[in-house]
């Protein structure tokens, strides 16, 4: 099974005014027929949250495909925590002043996939949203890598994708929030990117950035497709 994955973040508006780097951050790769992708979104609140979202993204992916694929969730999402806090003390940066969600999914050609979540955000396909359970309002959407100090606070699991799950959506809540559908939104996106090349999918996934439908939208936005290829 060939996984191939598309991705794009773009400047909330606001932001761009302002010069105010862009607070999300998204890294993928394969290697050796495993997959992984990650999506973070900077607290807005913290001056050096940007950075913190980036070093997430990039510690998560390259830990991820490094470890061994039955390794425990607690040894994942500690040796993630444990370098991320020792990368921003070598940047003389404390954790506080660079919160960031992490959002993780990592998986191999048999469509094997497992995923971590820390605070807000949204993983989901067009039947499984992975992020809320069905008597659940809301996610922690207060914590985040920097504030968070219990493995609870994390939303861990595991699926497959298959004919009937061609794909997963990793999206921050500047996107999230703005959709009541999530389970719509995501089918609708992977139908298109059913159609395209990666190239043409990035450019649409861009222009739908780009273009938000929302009114007088400011946060920044960033979208990652894990799509068959069959």
């Amino acid at each position: 099974m060939k996984i191939s994955i598309s991705k794009t973040t773009v400047i909330g508006p606001s932001h761009s005014e302002l010069k105010i780097p862009n607070q999300d951050a998204v890294t993928s790769k394969k290697r050796n027929g495993r997959w992984a992708v990650a999506v973070a979104d900077g607290m807005g609140s913290r001056d050096l949250s940007h950075i913190g979202s980036k070093l997430a993204t990039y510690l998560a992916v390259n830990i991820c495909l490094d470890k061994s694929e039955d390794i425990s969730d607690k040894e994942l999402i500690t040796d993630i925590y444990t370098k991320w806090l020792a990368g921003l003390k070598d940047k003389n940066i404390e954790p506080n002043d660079a919160v960031t969600t992490l959002m993780v999914v990592w998986g191999n050609s048999k469509g094997e996939y497992r995923f971590i979540q820390l605070g807000d955000g949204v993983i989901c396909n067009s039947i499984i949203n992975h992020s809320f359970s069905e008597d659940e309002l809301f996610s922690n959407e207060t914590t985040g890598l920097g504030l968070s100090k219990k493995l609870s606070d994390w939303r861990i699991g595991r699926g497959r994708l298959s004919q009937a799950i061609s794909g997963l959506v990793l999206m921050t809540d500047g996107i999230s929030e703005d959709i009541e559908d999530h389970l719509g939104f995501c089918d609708s996106i992977l139908k298109r990117a059913q159609t395209g090349s990666l190239r043409v999918i990035k450019k649409n996934l861009k222009g739908l950035l780009h273009n938000w439908p929302t009114p007088h939208h400011t946060d920044d936005k960033t979208i990652a497709v894990v799509l068959i290829n069959e």
